[in-house]
């Protein structure tokens, strides 16, 4: 069994939220932010609830269920104790998540960064990702404070350096125009 895990700090990775409990026994009907990209079985995770207050949890059994997944934990026999921890956030630590393929990145890996262009230098940072099904989409904080979108597919994205928080792009002419309106 793996050692037990501090309460979740930046090296944390958020995986999902508790949307409410299901059934007598307490499983926790969990939001996945990224389903598939966590190994299976979990052995635990940490919660983080309403008050602020940090638990830890060893799951027994996860299965999906609808858009979600249901998750049993041995810390919780009751739709009671389960009820306490609806929104509660749950995080992992990174090794709990599936291993990437080469050129595969976490969305919660690409927040932060600097995106730079290969004419115009730094346009923006990452502040959200959007997964769109069949590409990702980049949010970035525009040079001008606007919100500008940038598709996360390679036609576009030329580098990425997770550890240097640096996305470099070559975008085609004009498309920072669109949206700072120069």
């Amino acid at each position: 069994m793996p050692a037990e895990p501090a309460p979740p700090e930046r090296t944390w990775v958020r995986i999902g939220q508790v949307r409410r409990p299901h059934g007598r026994r307490g499983a926790l009907l969990v939001d996945l932010d990224e389903p598939g990209r966590l190994r299976h079985p979990w052995t635990w995770f940490s919660a983080i609830g309403p008050a602020g207050e940090v638990q830890t949890f060893h799951v027994r059994r996860v299965r999906p269920h609808g858009r979600g997944v249901l998750v049993e934990v041995e810390e919780i026999g009751s739709w009671e104790a389960a009820a306490a921890l609806r929104g509660a956030v749950l995080y992992v630590t990174p090794e709990e998540r599936v291993p990437l393929e080469a050129d595969e990145y976490y969305n919660e890996d690409l927040l932060g960064c600097t995106v730079v262009d290969v004419r115009l230098g730094p346009i923006g940072t990452v502040v959200d990702v959007y997964d769109l099904g069949y590409q990702h989409l980049l949010a970035l904080r525009g040079r001008t404070g606007r919100m500008v979108l940038v598709p996360f597919r390679k036609v576009f994205v030329t580098a990425v350096d997770v550890a240097a928080k640096v996305i470099q792009v070559d975008l085609p002419q004009g498309w920072l125009e669109l949206y700072e309106g120069s």
